[in-house]
């Protein structure tokens, strides 16, 4: 057999040891909430895994089997809400040290989905489709979050307002750039009312983080 075909047989074991298409099962008999972002419910391979690197390996595959910007967008979108899913998961599993690491992962990642669309729009083409599907993944992201915060012992919340703060700034940015200032100050009141799910304590710490960030040198004015 030739080389290639070893090569495309790899890619595809690498595809599918990151993303598996088994379900998760509860551990000791307890049921586990139903979450997801998107179109995304599993966040596949954990960072607490010795074979996550082959997930990075994966996700690098398909996005240079992506037809186009658009679709490596989406991918990188995907990603995004694989990585909030995999906070939640590594919290869950009272790992909440590498859950704070693993924000970082996150925030890159999403804003490699937010300048993919921008790319798109440079391309000349409409992007008020994907910038929507952006919204409201983050949308759904900031919520995952925001529950993962109220569960965190205190030394791990700095990492996740962090990963709330960032993300929002960048998207609220390209938002502003892109469709104007009201439309903008119209997805600030929209993420506000996200937070709704957790208590009333961590609800004002994330907004008051959010506000902050507004008025800092260089932030959305």
């Amino acid at each position: 057999m030739s080389k290639k075909f070893f090569a495309i047989l790899a890619s595809f074991v690498i595809i599918g040891l990151a993303f598996p298409a088994s379900p998760v099962w509860a551990q000791d008999g307890a049921e586990e909430e139903d979450v997801s972002i998107g179109e995304v419910s599993d966040p596949g391979i954990l960072p607490d895994s010795p074979f996550y690197f082959v997930k990075g390996w994966g996700r690098a595959i398909r996005l240079a089997f992506a037809f186009n910007t658009q679709e490596k967008a989406e991918l990188e979108l995907r990603f995004a809400n694989e990585d909030a899913l995999a906070i939640k998961e590594l919290c869950d599993k009272g790992k909440c040290e590498l859950a704070e690491k693993h924000c970082e992962k996150f925030q890159e990642q999403f804003q490699r989905a937010v300048q993919r669309m921008e790319r798109v729009r440079e391309e000349g083409k409409d992007v008020e489709a994907l910038i929507e599907k952006l919204k409201e993944n983050h949308f759904r992201q900031q919520q995952v979050l925001a529950s993962v915060l109220e569960k965190v012992p205190e030394q791990a919340e700095e990492g996740i307002l962090k990963a709330i703060e960032n993300s929002s700034f960048g998207l609220e940015n390209a938002i502003e750039r892109i469709q104007g200032k009201h439309k903008m100050e119209q997805f600030r009141e929209e993420l506000n009312l996200q937070f709704s799910n957790v208590g009333e304590e961590t609800r004002i710490r994330i907004q008051e983080r959010l506000e902050a960030r507004h008025h800092k040198p260089g932030g959305v004015s």
